[in-house]
């Protein structure tokens, strides 16, 4: 019998990690309290004559309570020193990426990731923590290749399924968010992030009712989460809540540190909402005789600010959420809004919106973002194009032909709206290979046929700035123009000339390409 305790000892150290000594100071192992653990593992280090394997386990386990204070330099510190005994323990390595990473560096939390998962290659967590830390790099497909890992190692893996959901949101793919979010919740059904995950997913799709039930759940879950507050904040204004948009708002702001930027988005969302009389809210499905009078409307509206190559741009992400809740409140039937997408993730929001638009009878896309007109062809810049040459824009890039492609099967009334005249870096920094790529300023003039128009925020050869209001000048006047109702289409756009010549002080010039037929073709029809 006693063979068999010192046996079951020996085997409880490999599984968890713990000491045979581990009494000398229990409350090394705490893990409720960081600064009892934190007490009990210094004077546990502090004994004489102590094993490595000792000195290692305090080390570590100090060095976790550290890191659930928020203190990630002491945390390091800690797991430096485990390291230092005990070459070969992944765990520590495994901690120390997770200090680093909360500090964003995020170049060694992928290396210590990598050195633990070569020690202990079934190392479910730290491949999920790698792919953590690829996402946040913005390598998104290596994320969701090392989620993939953790879990086929580790079949149960509710993180690393939510995380995963989490990457494919980042990269456009909604449904596989939603799928992997879902699954999550099957594992762990009270796993308020994994209710966060699917709720943006939701949200980016126009799923208002099915976002809101969601970030519903995670708030009752986690409602000191500022995120979480911060998103439902961002639902209820698109679907017309104002008074809900505003609490979330305000809550967020509350729940946010100081200097984060998060929280001066949230107070420049309450003090737009404060500012501005709400309008009356139109219920999903409510405008019937729009529906009935022009047919099916269906829209995507996409917003790329998170730029990885260049700096980020403030706007483009709100003024797709203001956009496409204007354009719900006019009855456009399915509204798709989607945030900061590479290449691939175009690509596939194109594609699925082509299948739509060739049910319907309008097909709306607006774009905000950067834009770049080469050799006289107009191209959408994704977040993830780097551009350092003008041959890499074909490549990188989206041109707006294939834009037009994917709204060409619409019945009655194609447009597509572009605020993507601003100052482009990429322009500066993109080395030139032959004359015959030259490139303009702005975007170059198009000339679309067949009951498709075409409208910039700034004239063909000029730019635009992003706007430093929370919104670009465009974006505000055409979500309120929009909604007017009985204003014919054409008209509304000369409306909005009119408004962005006035607040830019005639510095930036709103244009529209391309003819209608004879008819009238009103977003809200006449009362």
């Amino acid at each position: 019998m006693d063979r068999l305790l010192v046996l079951a000892g020996v085997l409880l150290w490999f599984l968890i990690g713990t000491p045979a000594h581990a009494n000398d100071s229990a409350d090394c192992n705490q893990s409720s309290n960081p600064e009892l653990t934190i007490r009990g593992c210094t004077k546990l280090l502090q004994i004489r004559g102590q094993t490595q394997q000792n000195m290692a386990f305090a080390s570590r386990n100090r060095g976790v309570a550290y890191y659930k204070k928020g203190d990630f330099d002491r945390a390091i510190a800690d797991a430096d020193r485990a390291i230092a005994v005990k070459p070969d323990l992944a765990e520590a390595y495994y901690d120390r990426s997770a200090a680093y990473r909360a500090k964003g560096d995020y170049d060694r939390a992928v290396a210590d990731d990598g050195i633990a998962i070569r020690l202990k290659p079934d190392f479910a967590e730290a491949y999920c923590d790698r792919g953590s830390a690829y996402g946040a790099k913005g390598d998104y497909d290596r994320a969701v290749a090392d989620y993939g890992i953790a879990i086929r190692l580790k079949p149960d893996f509710a993180e690393a399924y939510n995380n995963r959901g989490f990457a494919f949101f980042l990269k456009g793919d909604f449904g596989r968010a939603i799928n992997n979010a879902s699954r999550a919740l099957v594992i762990r059904p009270d796993y308020g992030d994994a209710f966060d995950t699917r709720g943006e997913a939701y949200r980016a799709k126009g799923d208002y009712d099915r976002a809101l039930a969601d970030f519903d759940s995670a708030v009752r879950l986690l409602p000191d989460n500022a995120e979480i507050r911060f998103h439902r904040g961002l639902a209820n204004q698109a679907k017309g809540d104002t008074a809900s948009a505003l609490a979330d708002f305000k809550v967020a702001a509350g729940l946010f540190r100081a200097g984060d930027k998060l929280r001066e988005t949230a107070l420049a969302r309450i003090a737009e909402l404060e500012a501005v009389p709400a309008a009356p809210v139109k219920q999903v499905g409510a405008p019937a005789t729009a529906a009935s009078e022009f047919g099916r409307r269906v829209a995507l509206v996409i917003g790329n600010s998170a730029y990885r190559s260049v700096g980020l741009l403030p706007n483009p992400s709100r003024d797709a959420e203001l956009v496409g809740a204007a354009l719900r409140r006019t009855g456009v039937e399915d509204v798709t809004v989607a945030h900061d997408l590479d290449r691939d993730g175009l690509i596939a929001a194109l594609k699925a919106f082509a299948q739509k638009a060739d049910a319907a009878d309008w097909a709306v896309i607006y774009y905000a973002g950067h834009g770049i007109e080469v050799g006289g062809l107009n191209y959408l810049v994704p977040v993830d194009a780097k551009l350092e040459s003008d041959r890499d824009v074909p490549d990188e890039a989206v041109s707006l032909d294939r834009i037009l492609s994917s709204i060409e099967g619409a019945h009655k009334l194609r447009l597509v709206v572009l605020d993507a005249c601003r100052n482009n870096p990429f322009a500066q920094q993109m080395k030139r290979t032959g004359a015959s790529r030259a490139i303009g300023r702005g975007l170059a003039r198009v000339e679309p046929t067949g009951a498709t128009l075409v409208v910039y925020a700034a004239k063909e050869g000029t730019t635009a700035a992003d706007g430093d209001s929370g919104n670009s000048p465009f974006a505000v006047s055409f979500a309120n123009r929009v909604v007017e109702s009985g204003v014919e289409i054409n008209k509304t756009f000369r409306f909005v000339r009119q408004d962005v010549l006035a607040a830019t002080g005639n510095g930036q010039e709103p244009f529209v390409y391309g003819s209608l037929p004879p008819v009238d073709f009103f977003f809200v029809p006449p009362k």
